[in-house]
């Protein structure tokens, strides 16, 4: 099979256009990867928690003057694992739709400028599930819950940093509804630079488990980290 179907495959994909297929593209920042121990790749600098008890979801902001108003676009999976999407404005109401997982946030509108001047979180069940750190518009976080009626395909993993020091990075897999074992997915040990891992043979991942990509480093240090997935319907039975 030559590289150029693959990559016309690949592109119908993200199109659309391919039936019961579609493409994530999960990419994650965290600024202060310590060297005792691992935490999540995203917008926090811990270890990430999960929603215990699925609820309605708030959005609020550290510069409430500035941003105060502006929308934001929350991305997840509702009681049943299922997709669900819900617009709210920043320092507003709480929203009507239930969340079990958050994994993307985007800001559509600012009240000041053209992004975000404050640090706007996400929250549910008296949990951050994401944030949006100054002037980035959106989640940095490499984190994903594969939907009910669905498996993933892992097809791509990335990591980088900018600073010379040895990191430790791993992609870890859970089932999401027992909330038990966190399974090691992929290992990689890398010292600076960036590194990317495509996989002949994707890793294949069930329904309503999640996907989160975590490191920690020789010395504290900042790094990125991403993958992509590609998600089949697999109804039951």
């Amino acid at each position: 099979m030559s590289v150029g179907f693959l990559k016309e495959q690949s592109i119908q994909i993200a199109r659309g256009l391919v039936k019961g297929v579609y493409s994530v593209n999960k990419f994650g920042y965290n600024s202060d990867v310590p060297s005792n121990a691992f935490e999540t790749v995203w917008d926090g600098s811990n270890l990430y928690t999960y929603v215990s008890t699925p609820g309605v979801a708030t959005v609020t902001s550290t510069d409430t003057s500035d941003d105060n108003g502006g929308t934001v676009q929350v991305f997840g999976l509702d009681n049943n694992y299922n997709l669900v999407d819900e617009t709210l404005t920043i320092g507003g109401a709480a929203g009507s739709v239930t969340f079990k997982r958050v994994f993307r946030a985007v800001m559509l509108t600012a009240n000041t400028g053209t992004t975000n001047e404050g640090t706007i979180s996400v929250t549910v069940d008296s949990v951050a599930v994401a944030k949006i750190v100054p002037g980035k518009g959106q989640t940095l976080m490499a984190i994903y819950t594969i939907p009910a009626n669905k498996r993933g395909y892992l097809v791509q993993l990335d990591v980088g940093s900018k600073k010379d020091s040895e990191h430790e990075i791993e992609l870890v897999v859970r089932n999401g509804v027992s909330g038990n074992v966190w399974q090691t997915k992929s290992f990689i040990t890398v010292r600076g630079g960036f590194f990317e891992k495509n996989y002949a043979l994707p890793i294949e991942i069930l329904e309503k488990h999640d996907i989160e990509i975590r490191a920690k480093a020789s010395s504290t240090s900042a790094l990125s980290a991403g993958f992509e997935l590609m998600v089949v319907d697999h109804p039951i039975g």
